[in-house]
């Protein structure tokens, strides 16, 4: 118990830290954020799903009011954004036009690493279907404000590439016995092996090195 209060004291700390500590100048030219309700932004919004965040209570301490993040207020993606000194990544879906050049947020709440995971509740991006819009990203829109390929390159190159994801697959998939039967084949030591060569697999198969693990 005394170690989880460290480890949450750190946490909160750490975060008023990063609010506090703004810069003047981007450290980086865009923050792309992949993973689940944790830094979705808005995207399930957009998709036939139960799990949505766009009313009340969720963002009644942002300024945007309630934007889909499943937070009352800033998500982590959002804080390291300002740290940054970037503004914050919108979600992918939300785009009508040319993209965004300081980053996108392409994370999708109730979804995980298994392609199956969440979807008894709906519609979500699972993991592998972000790498996929990112990779649509870099071939299709950022060429349109890149003409020089190495150009392209430098700015990915220096690009910070966030991710958080995992814990649904055990919430909305391996524990839920009554509708996937994942907790039947796999111990939980096998089913996080499970997990783990999944996710190396995904960013593997990326055609972007930006993405390999």
């Amino acid at each position: 118990m005394t170690e989880k209060f460290r480890s949450l004291a750190f946490l909160i700390i750490l975060l008023l830290f990063v609010q506090s500590v703004k810069s003047e100048f981007p450290l980086a030219p865009a923050l792309y954020v992949f993973g689940d309700s944790l830094f979705d932004s808005g995207n399930n919004n957009l998709l036939p799903t139960f799990a949505k965040a766009d009313f009340k209570p969720y963002g009644i301490n942002f300024n945007g009011g309630a934007t889909g993040r499943f937070t009352n207020g800033k998500t982590v993606a959002d804080f390291i954004a300002e740290f940054l000194g970037l503004p914050f990544s919108p979600p992918y879906l939300s785009l009508r036009g040319s993209v965004k050049l300081t980053g996108l947020n392409y994370a999708s709440g109730s979804c995980g690493i298994l392609p199956e995971t969440g979807n008894i509740i709906g519609k979500c991006l699972h993991l592998s279907e972000q790498v996929d819009l990112f990779q649509r990203t870099v071939e299709q829109e950022l060429p349109k404000q890149y003409d020089d390929p190495e150009e392209l390159s430098s700015y990915l190159s220096r690009s910070i590439f966030l991710i958080s994801t995992g814990s649904n697959d055990y919430v909305n998939n391996y524990l839920q016995q009554n509708f996937y039967d994942k907790s039947k084949h796999y111990s939980p030591e096998s089913f996080a092996k499970l997990l783990i060569d999944a996710l190396s697999q995904q960013f593997q198969a990326s055609p972007s090195s930006f993405l390999k693990v």
